[in-house]
């Protein structure tokens, strides 16, 4: 089935303060256009999700999940240090703490994505099972046995991205680049040597036009996660067009990531894709004292894009 959820008019800051709140379980075109485009927002370029797998995957929350945090909490500063934009209550079994909010970066984003699908699926099927799988530490800790330690990146935990994350807690499969779908997971290297966590959501040209598919017209692909600068405006949650380094650096609708590595390799173009709680295998990695915990390279996530 073929959805179209428009950036930047779910749950618009912009909106008329008449406009009731918008049924995240009942997207249509018709909800989508009845609401206002907050005129502050640059990127109103429509997205798609394919989902000939049925609810196999959790795409559909994240792109609702995506959606809600840009209207929320878009563009409220970038922060190497800071995690979460605000405080998140993990069902009965306490809130995780935010770090500076509304600050955030990249890594803490793509946690905030998966969080914030986890409760709007609670709420919208009364399914809050989601929390039972993982306990509330997995997302504070930096152990092998917590999914934070394998967002944050570490080779060590054969983790190189939040794709790798999601596969070795048995929530996540591969998909190769080619195969990507909105809503699926990349973690980019760059010839500059830094990198970047993002949730994907589509395919480009060299225009910056959106590909329904991969085609060799693609030259890259449009991301949400956060980057940027501190100040409020300027950086945090908000949208950037990658662009391989092979292809240069076009001109593009928005903001440019440029320099990014294309590669078949995992270490260096990490993809995939969230499954549906139900088919979350329960596969977990065992607990190791010897290997420690994860040291978040800083430098190497410095969170400036082309553009910024």
């Amino acid at each position: 089935m073929l959805k179209l959820l428009l950036l930047a008019v779910l749950f618009p800051s912009g909106a008329s303060a008449a406009q009731g709140p918008l049924d995240l379980g009942n997207i249509n075109f018709s909800a989508i256009t009845a609401f206002q485009s907050p005129a502050a927002r640059a990127v109103a370029v429509p997205y798609r999700l394919d989902e000939p797998d049925g609810d196999r995957y959790f795409n559909a929350y994240m792109l609702k999940a995506v959606s809600y945090l840009y209207a929320n909490y878009g563009l409220k500063g970038y922060d190497i240090s800071s995690i979460l934009t605000h405080d998140i209550v993990y069902h009965t079994f306490g809130t995780l703490t935010a770090r500076h909010p509304p600050l955030t970066m990249c890594v803490a984003a793509q946690m905030e994505v998966i969080l914030t699908a986890f409760r709007l699926y609670a709420e919208e099927t009364g399914d809050y099972s989601v929390y039972e799988y993982l306990p509330k530490r997995s997302f504070e800790g930096l152990r092998v046995t917590d999914l934070k330690g394998h967002i944050w990146v570490n080779h060590a935990f054969k983790a190189y991205g939040t794709a790798d994350a999601l596969i070795n807690f048995g929530m996540g499969e591969r998909r190769l680049f080619e195969d990507l779908k909105p809503g699926d997971f990349v973690n980019i290297n760059r010839t500059t040597r830094t990198g970047h966590a993002v949730t994907f959501l589509d395919f480009i040209n060299d225009k910056g036009e959106i590909q329904p598919e991969y085609n060799d017209t693609v030259v890259g692909f449009k991301y949400f996660s956060s980057q940027g600068r501190k100040e409020e405006g300027l950086g945090g949650f908000d949208f950037r067009y990658a662009v391989f380094s092979s292809f240069g650096c076009p001109e593009m609708p928005y903001k440019r990531d440029c320099n990014v590595i294309y590669s078949t390799d995992q270490v260096y173009l990490n993809t995939g894709v969230m499954l549906s709680p139900k088919y979350w295998t329960h596969v977990m990695p065992a607990e190791d004292p010897a290997a420690g915990e994860t040291v978040f390279n800083r430098s190497y996530f410095n969170g400036l894009t082309t553009d910024d």
